[in-house]
């Protein structure tokens, strides 16, 4: 009994004091994840702010290369006809451009030249419109290229019809995009600039998209700590310079968090590529509360530890002794077995001999299994070319061990790697042909005068092969390793039926550079989507990336993207096309020309994402990367991501064409409301059945166009014809109210009360007073 309460004592303790460690370690682990899930969910909402906006700047420089804009940044006014198209053509174009982006608020442009300003709907004189003069200020050389004014300023710009569609949320600041003129001009040399306004609505958004916990607490502010984007419309423009972390805050740089200990919370923030900041405010509530959770369930778990642990040591004991017994009765008969039936004292110490004996045995078994040829033979290999041995009167031993024959100087590396892959069967498949490659090329390297060599499988799919050489020559010793390879593929594509690629790295002397002849082989086999199947390739073949075509090829991508934004079909047919071609010349490997693609893909899915048509592209964008894996050439990409592309384009016209019919039929409801608004059966029904539609979808296609109910917008209709009528016409509210369509002479009243705030007599009453 005494063993027993010993033996659950000490159970006890060692659960407790585990469950005490893990408490621990979970709870900074918990907190660790906290913080870490907090900066992942900041940085996607600021990488998707980012790439919004440069989406906007990116489109601004599109523009400001279109044909028509130098004349009218350098060309001085004028009445002739020739220039009175070609600026109402540049407003269709700034038109198309601020409908096509949804993020644009207003645009304009200003001439230092002709000092006027032009906006999608009007050309201005700012000695004739003082309000803009605001727009000089941004010819300051200090002046930021993305800034922000306060809900003061007045940026109208002649904009009032764009305006009043899209009102301003309370308190909203002004954020700006400003672009000089030409585009590799500072202020002050500068002959103009385009002034983008950005909706400040379509960054707050962000914040509501990702549904995080606390999105009141995300907000994004300037250098000088004035907010100026928040899910709060009250709080926009407020500075937090006051707030006890704004100091440490605004110093710091990239992104990260810091405490505020005064107020129990963490401040996340993320600087974005306009210089402002994104900041979280989380409370140690929150985490508060997580631990909590996590104290209970470890408590839970250490009871029921002790639970099981207490029956399983009753259990234990009560059945432990007699399955003993049996156990060492059994050994001292196979001892006795051993010593051939003879009995005799000592059998504890012969016992004890038999068991060490088994684990002996054991170990010596596997002490030979893992130092087995093959085994020792990888392991030597895989030090080589990974850099774990770089002397080689140190690995001469070990070598000879392995089997592996080497000259002490002279060595070159070559990666070897079956063709069409895809085509292959089962996995087990492969490794068989490539064990086979392995044997093959050791028994040729054999054969050569002057040359040693050794291969070995490193992975599912690639085959590596060193060799040393008895010559000092590097031109010798780098055309007998192609010799070598090109005697391989015959033998493999005789023999095996298959063909394979082998990349031959360079040439080094010293035994310790073996690992960097390994990588540049790597990056050789890398670059086959170039050279094709069944090739050769060194450097030669391949030579160096071009860092200036390599940006060539990236700003290509750029305008690609802005094309397809644009649903311009043909236009990026082309520039898909000169993209690869590019590429090509770039002498991109298979690695990067998939990153490039799926960036690219990537990048035009966050279009179709913002038009609405994603869901479309999410099954093609999952299966796509296995795809572009398996192309054997540029050729078969470009098709790939083409397809991609042109059904992208297609859907965005598709789009674009169903808004402007749907805006089409808006206008044409609003204008029939307007004539016909004295009709008592006008309503929703009524004029989904007069343009064959559904009343629902009359109604949500309204609402969504004109941002209120078609009910009251009628209502609103019949209101000021009833204003009209009561100040113009000495007719009783009765005749009003039948004249405009009522039929309840208390739907009437509501109404009218509802939109002016009095009822008809007093409004008749007050604005008489005023006339007299």
């Amino acid at each position: 009994m005494k063993v027993q309460l010993i033996y659950i004592g000490l159970f006890i303790l060692i659960i407790g004091f585990i469950a005490a460690i893990n408490y621990t370690s979970s709870i900074r682990q918990l907190e660790s994840q906290v913080i870490e899930s907090n900066q992942n969910v900041l940085a996607q909402i600021s990488k998707r702010m980012d790439s919004m906006l440069q989406e906007v700047n990116l489109t601004v420089i599109n523009y400001l290369r279109m044909p028509g804009v130098q004349a009218f940044f350098e060309t001085p006014s004028s009445g002739s006809s020739s220039y009175l198209l070609s600026v109402s053509a540049l407003q269709d174009q700034l038109g198309s451009v601020m409908g096509a982006n949804f993020n644009m608020k207003s645009a304009m442009l200003y001439s230092r030249v002709k000092d006027e300003v032009m906006t999608a709907s009007d050309v201005y004189s700012l000695k004739e419109r003082k309000e803009l003069e605001w727009v000089r200020s941004f010819l300051d050389s200090k002046s930021p290229k993305w800034t922000a004014l306060g809900p003061e300023a007045d940026l109208s710009g002649g904009n009032a019809a764009y305006d009043a569609a899209s009102p301003d949320r309370p308190g909203e600041c002004q954020i700006l995009l400003v672009h000089y003129y030409p585009l590799n001009a500072g202020p002050a040399d500068s002959k103009g600039m385009a002034i983008i306004r950005i909706n400040e609505k379509s960054i707050s958004a962000l914040f509501e998209d990702l549904q995080f916990s606390g999105s009141d607490n995300v907000f994004l502010m300037d250098g000088s700590g004035r907010i100026l984007s928040h899910k709060n419309p009250g709080l926009i423009w407020q500075s937090v310079a006051d707030r006890s972390y704004s100091r440490e805050l605004l110093a710091r740089q990239g992104r990260g968090y810091l405490m505020d200990k005064g107020n129990r919370s963490l401040i996340f923030y993320d600087t974005s590529y306009t210089g402002w900041k994104l900041v979280y405010i989380v409370s140690e509530r929150q985490i508060s509360t997580l631990t909590l959770t996590v104290r209970y369930i470890l408590a839970g778990l250490a009871c029921a530890m002790v639970l099981v642990a207490v029956a399983a040591s009753l259990f234990i004991n009560r059945r432990w002794f007699a399955p003993m017994e049996r156990f060492v009765g059994k050994l001292e008969e196979m001892a006795v077995r051993r010593r051939g039936g003879q009995g005799g004292g000592g059998s504890y110490q012969e016992l004890e001999l038999e068991i060490r004996q088994v684990f002996t045995g054991y170990y010596d078994a596997e002490k030979r299994l893992h130092e087995s040829l093959p085994a020792r033979k990888l392991q030597i290999m895989f030090e080589l070319l990974t850099g774990g041995r770089t002397r080689y009167q140190a690995a001469e031993p070990l070598l000879e061990q392995a089997g592996i024959r080497l000259y002490p100087a002279h060595y070159t590396v070559l990666a070897m790697e079956f063709d069409y892959t895809a085509d292959w069967g089962k996995p087990g498949d492969m490794n068989l042909f490539l064990y086979g490659l392995c044997n093959v090329a050791e028994e040729i390297a054999s054969s050569l005068e002057g040359m040693k060599g050794a291969a070995v499988q490193m992975n599912g799919y690639q085959a590596v092969m060193v060799l040393s050489f008895a010559d000092s020559s590097e031109a010798r010793n780098l055309q007998a390793a192609r010799r070598f390879a090109e005697a391989l593929m015959s033998y493999i594509e005789a023999c095996f039926k298959r063909t394979i690629c082998v990349g031959i790295g360079g040439h080094y002397t010293d035994f310790g550079s073996i690992k960097t002849s390994y990588q540049e082989a790597l990056r050789m086999i890398s670059c086959k989507i170039l050279t094709g199947q069944n090739t050769i390739i060194t450097r030669d073949e391949v030579g160096n990336w071009d860092n200036r075509r390599l940006v060539e090829v990236f700003e290509t991508a750029d305008t690609l993207l802005g094309v397809v934004r644009q649903a311009q079909a043909e236009r990026a047919g082309e520039l898909l096309e000169e993209l690869f071609a590019q590429a090509e010349r770039a002498r991109l490997s298979k690695e990067m020309m998939v990153q490039l693609c799926l960036q690219l893909v990537l990048r035009t899915l966050q279009t179709a994402e913002d038009a609405g048509v994603g869901e479309l592209f999410r099954a093609e964008h999952k299966a796509l990367p296995g795809s572009l894996e398996h192309c054997g050439s540029l050729k078969e990409m470009r098709e790939a991501v083409g397809v991609m592309t042109a059904q992208l384009i297609a859907a965005l016209q598709e789009k674009r064409s169903s808004r402007r019919k749907s805006a089409e039929l808006v206008e044409s409801v609003m204008a029939y409301a307007a004539e016909h608004y004295n009709q008592s059966d006008l309503s929703v029904n009524f004029l989904a059945e007069r343009y064959g539609l559904t009343p629902n979808y009359v109604s949500k296609l309204f609402k969504d166009y004109t941002k209120c109910n078609f009910v009251d917008y009628l209502a609103q209709v019949r209101a000021k014809e009833a204003a009209r009528l009561l100040l113009s016409t000495p007719i009783k509210l009765d005749e009003v109210a039948l004249q405009i369509g009522y039929t309840n002479f208390s739907s009437f009243l509501r109404n009218f009360k509802k939109h002016y705030g009095m009822t008809p007599t007093e409004y008749r009453q007050l604005h008489r007073a005023e006339d007299s």
